[in-house]
């Protein structure tokens, strides 16, 4: 208790050291009880509101002590008045907003808050629960893990299930499958693609939390690979052993990993950097001698698909992240036609069967107005009169769309 209790005054100090020269700072601090403030459940709440917070650009500091993790956020000029009704705003409204102080500090003093903090379980005002005793540590802590398991589960599996629906449902798409043809895939329709996601959707939570609560990248390969031949597993079974999502089930289990990385401590490196260390790992002194379709591509053509992407760190999604500003059904098809473009599709090569129609089939995509509907109808119907698909190219457009709908939420989570 006197460690926290010091933690506490070091951290007034910091905040007085930093009004000095700001006019506003917000302390933001998980609400955890006892006295081991450092879990991963500290950083899971404390990182979905550093991250949410970050669209108002403000500069940030992050801090450990044995009081938790905290985040210290210097506003140069600023109405703290106004600043506080957001912040509250944002406790009020958040689903793990009570398990959050967010405190606005000006040079005249701490802006309070107008209403009572609630309590997290009996929605009593939480003052009167901590004074009366009424509930133990034990339950309040196992009542924050339920909550904050249940939220991230929740708001990833929504987010992973709208960015796989947007891609199957966008039409047409050169010979992949949408909900009015099954393309060039003579073994999937739309119905059965809806079967594969629904079975490999659970999956991307348990990946997810496996990284959260990993001490290293390394040391969560095992299990991360388990749950991805599991995913796999799981989908053959609904599909009768079609293959529907096997490179998706890599390159979104992969950035979802690195996500519950990101927001389970502070890391100093950006989401992209993250996956590029979990691919490193996972193809650690990969020497592409298998007998598989990828690793002949690779031998014969220095194509290196769907490893070459993740190693990487995601290079085309980085790319057209940079460039989308909105997402309407012109944009995405502009983006699935960069990815066929531009990336190595080891998919698309195996149907076309021959490198110099690899290459020839490339071209006449980068001659493509995606405006003009006529010139888009011709090649869809050119691609599926020749068994050509992009799975690969879909895959991405998925991890793009997957990451895009996240930054709105926390517009500072790949930074």
């Amino acid at each position: 208790m006197n460690d926290i209790l010091k933690a506490r005054e070091d951290r007034s100090i910091k905040i007085g050291n930093l009004l000095k020269l700001n006019e506003v700072v917000i302390s933001i601090k998980a609400n955890i009880p006892g006295d081991n403030k450092n879990t991963i459940y500290s950083y899971l709440i404390l990182n979905a509101f550093s991250f949410l917070i970050n669209k108002y650009n403000f500069k940030f500091d992050y801090y450990l002590s044995d009081d938790g993790p905290f985040v210290l956020i210097k506003v140069k000029q600023g109405n703290p008045v106004q600043i506080k009704k957001d912040m509250i705003e944002i406790e009020d409204y958040h689903p793990l907003g009570r398990l959050i102080d967010i405190d606005v500090h000006s040079l005249t003093g701490q802006i309070s808050r107008q209403t009572k903090r609630k309590c997290y379980i009996c929605g009593e005002v939480s003052a009167v629960c901590i004074r009366e005793k009424i509930h133990s540590i034990e339950e309040i802590n196992s009542y924050i893990e339920q909550t904050v398991k249940e939220y991230y589960e929740k708001t990833i599996l929504n987010l992973a299930e709208e960015s796989i629906l947007e891609e199957l449902n966008l039409h047409p798409k050169f010979g992949l499958v949408t909900p009015k043809t099954s393309g060039s895939h003579q073994d999937m329709d739309y119905n059965l693609m809806i079967k594969a996601k629904d079975a490999i959707l659970p999956k991307f939570s348990s990946m997810f939390f496996i990284a959260s609560e990993s001490k290293s990248i390394s040391s969560s390969i095992c299990l991360l690979k388990k749950v991805g031949i599991s995913a796999e597993t799981d989908m053959f079974k609904a599909t009768n052993n079609v293959n529907c999502y096997k490179g998706l089930i890599f390159n979104l289990g992969i950035i979802i990993a690195s996500m519950g990385y990101k927001f389970s401590r502070f890391e100093p490196r950006n989401l992209f950097e993250i996956s590029k260390s979990f691919a490193e790992n996972l193809f650690n002194e990969y020497n592409y001698d298998n007998d598989t379709y990828g690793d002949m591509a690779y031998r014969n053509y220095k194509i290196k698909g769907i490893k070459g992407e993740s190693l990487s760190g995601f290079y085309h999604v980085r790319k057209e992240l940079q460039k989308i500003i909105d997402l309407n059904i012109e944009d995405k098809t502009e983006i699935l036609v960069d990815f066929i473009r531009e990336i190595e599709d080891t998919s698309f090569l195996k149907r076309a069967k021959s490198i110099d129609f690899y290459k020839e089939v490339k071209d006449m995509f980068k001659n493509l107005d995606v405006s003009n509907d006529f010139e888009v109808d011709k090649l869809n119907d050119f691609c599926i009169k020749n068994n050509l698909s992009f799975g690969g190219s879909a895959d991405l457009l998925i991890v793009l769309l997957f990451i895009k709908k996240t930054l709105n939420l926390w517009p500072g989570f790949t930074k």
